[in-house]
This record gives structure tokens, C-alpha cells and sequence, in this order.
């Protein structure tokens, strides 16, 4: 069964006058209210934390495949990790690779993330890591370029760096 063709003038008629527009405003509100809330708390995606996935050193992980002999761009954006820098910082590094936490590949840059205090910058250990994975992007025929980061607790500040060849690791004076 069909409604009538004036419905819409039926419900008006059926309503007082000077009360239909109130009432239309607040139900129209409230069904948006709703929409919003509704879109806004169904989840559409599993959470990510902000920023890029990395390597964590301090974990096992199962050998599925030999680390590339070169760092290479991402796969995709969700996969910056550089196996064959940990590999080779486990190698090579000695005492201080005990402080390395993460290592993740954001072309043409390796950034190395530490245990690290933020006061270390310049320190032995932070200069000694940004060397190790310069000598690592050398010896690829990559550019040396690096950025040693400090400990998430103080914010992830850059302790050393490598822009290129010619550089030292050392930071020059911060303004």
C-alpha cells in the first residue's frame, strides 16, 4: 500500500505551525550527531602507531628470508626496516651496539634509534654508532647520510649525524 502523495503535507498539518521547524532542526541534529559518532567510534582500520615500523634489536626474530646485501627504498610505506643494518651493527659494533634499539631506512637516510640519554649528543658512543652506520652505507654504495636519535623518553633528539662523506658525525652548534 502506497501512502498518499501529500504525506509530507499531512504530518505538517497534523503538527502546530509555529512548532514544526524547532522540532525538524532538532531531529535533523540529533540524526547527525549520531552519524558523526557512529563513523567516528566504528573502527576502520587496526591502530598504527604514528611514525615509521622498525627493527627492534633487542628481540629475536624468525629468519624468514637473508637481509639484502644493499639498503634499498621500502617495499612500501609501512616497511622501512633495514635487517642487513642490524646484521651489520651486530658485527662490527662491538660495546655500543648494545644501545641501538631501532634501525629504519627513510631514503636517502639511516636513523638509528638508541638507549641513549638526549645529553649524549656528540658523545663517543653516539658519534662511534653514526660511523658504524656510515661504514655500513660505504660500503653498499650508498651515501653516508645518518641521524643517530636519543632514547623515545626524551623525545627522539638527534645525538650525531652524517650528511656525507666529508663529515665527522659531530653536531654542529644548535641555535
Amino acid at each position: 500500500m502506497r501512502p498518499p502523495a501529500d504525506a509530507p503535507g499531512m504530518i505538517a498539518r497534523l503538527s502546530p505551525g509555529a512548532a514544526t521547524r524547532p522540532v525538524c532542526v532538532a531531529l535533523g541534529g540529533a540524526a547527525g550527531l549520531v552519524l558523526v559518532l557512529i563513523v567516528a567510534l566504528t573502527p576502520g582500520s587496526p591502530p598504527r602507531r604514528p611514525g615509521r615500523p622498525a627493527v627492534e634489536v633487542g628481540r629475536p626474530r624468525p629468519a624468514t628470508a637473508t637481509p639484502s646485501a644493499t639498503p634499498t627504498a621500502p617495499a612500501s610505506r609501512d616497511d622501512a626496516r633495514d635487517e642487513a643494518a642490524l646484521a651489520y651493527y651486530r658485527a662490527k659494533g662491538g660495546a655500543v651496539a648494545a644501545h641501538v634499539r631501532q634501525v629504519i631506512w627513510t631514503a636517502p637516510i639511516l636513523r638509528v634509534y638508541t638507549d641513549l640519554p638526549a645529553s649524549d649528543a656528540n658523545a663517543p658512543a653516539a658519534t662511534a654508532l653514526c660511523r658504524i652506520a656510515a661504514s655500513y652505507l660505504e660500503s653498499r654504495d650508498r651515501a653516508p647520510v645518518v641521524f643517530v636519535h636519543a632514547r623515545q623518553s626524551d623525545g627522539y633528539p638527534v645525538l650525531a649525524n652524517k650528511m656525507d662523506s666529508g663529515d665527522d658525525c659531530r653536531l654542529g652548534s644548535v641555535p
